[in-house]
């Protein structure tokens, strides 16, 4: 039982999400080399959205905190997906 206990603590440990604030949100913009309307479709949100979350108005939600961790961490992501978009897209063309 105590194997499972400490099991549990490291995943709801590993679990936790950064706060993005409105500084990191802007530094994740940097980073990915972004403005809040790239970022938007990005994170599949409206460009006032992200407005309202540089400017501290609104906090992002729980997924939208562990998708901005995961461009932050790994920003290689981000052209992985652009290029199965771009495989997928062609493909459709063709049928």
């Amino acid at each position: 039982m105590k194997k499972d206990n400490t099991a549990v603590k490291v995943i709801a440990s590993a679990a936790k999400c950064p706060d993005f604030a409105p500084d990191a949100i802007r530094q994740l913009m940097r980073k990915l080399d972004m403005n809040e309307k790239g970022l938007a479709i990005l994170m599949n949100v409206t460009p006032e959205t992200v407005r309202l979350w540089v400017a501290g108005a609104v906090k992002p939600c729980g997924t939208a905190k562990r998708l901005m961790q995961i461009y932050s961490t790994s920003p290689e992501i981000i052209s992985r997906i652009a290029a199965e978009s771009e495989v997928d897209n062609a493909k459709s063309a063709v049928t």
